[in-house]
């Protein structure tokens, strides 16, 4: 297994054991589960940031925790453009029932450009810039790309809580809650609402420390 394998293990290994705690440590049956699949993916995060502390490599550093505040910010901004064509690309189909393959694929690149424009070209440059219109998931599993962004913010929340206490203890408390809102959720995992400002501000700090 080469390294990237290794990393998408242990994002898969944190699913399996989110589900064992949350679908046989829940108070009550009908609450078994997360709120969300966002959350799903979030404590699948968690796990998949510490995947070289489990080869028993160094611990992250201030740097290193510092770039991969950067890195969270980036996934999380790249796939908030994925999602917005995601979700107008279902509404396009809904407003087209009789459309074509050929036409799906020409307006949801035209989607995914118009993204872009306002969202990525001023950053990033090339204009009319197609490349968010590439995942599959788009497809195959509808409507579930918003889902990783969120995924972010919340995950990110978490590890703020995570690393300033017992791990496998307050990920187990977490993770046991049950399908209950998701605002509440977050609020017993951390102690606030699922928000942007923490990740925000994190970044901040980070890119001052790069500089």
């Amino acid at each position: 297994m080469d390294y990237k394998g290794y990393n998408i293990a242990v994002h898969e290994m944190g699913h399996n054991v989110e589900q064992t705690f949350s679908m046989n440590r829940v108070d009550y049956v009908l609450l078994s589960g997360v709120p969300n699949t966002a959350f799903t993916e979030a404590l699948a995060f968690v796990f998949q940031n510490r995947d070289l502390e489990l080869l028993g490599l160094a611990k992250p550093s201030p740097e290193s925790r510092a770039l991969q505040t950067l890195n969270d910010f980036w996934d999380t901004y790249e796939k908030c453009g994925i999602s917005l064509v995601d979700t107008e690309m279902w509404h396009w189909m809904y407003d087209h029932p009789e459309a074509t393959p050929a036409q799906l694929r020409e307006a949801t690149v035209a989607i995914a450009r118009k993204y872009w424009d306002q969202y990525y070209a001023p950053v990033l440059g090339k204009p009319g810039n197609p490349q968010l219109a590439i995942y599959s998931h788009m497809i195959n599993s509808f409507l579930y790309l918003y889902r990783y962004p969120i995924g972010h913010l919340i995950e990110f929340q978490l590890e703020q809580k995570l690393r300033g206490g017992n791990f496998g203890k307050e990920f187990e408390r977490a993770a046991s809650y049950g399908r209950v809102l998701p605002d509440l959720w977050m609020e017993h995992a951390t102690g606030r609402p699922v928000v942007a400002e923490p990740m925000l501000e994190a970044t901040e700090a980070a890119l001052r420390a790069e500089q």
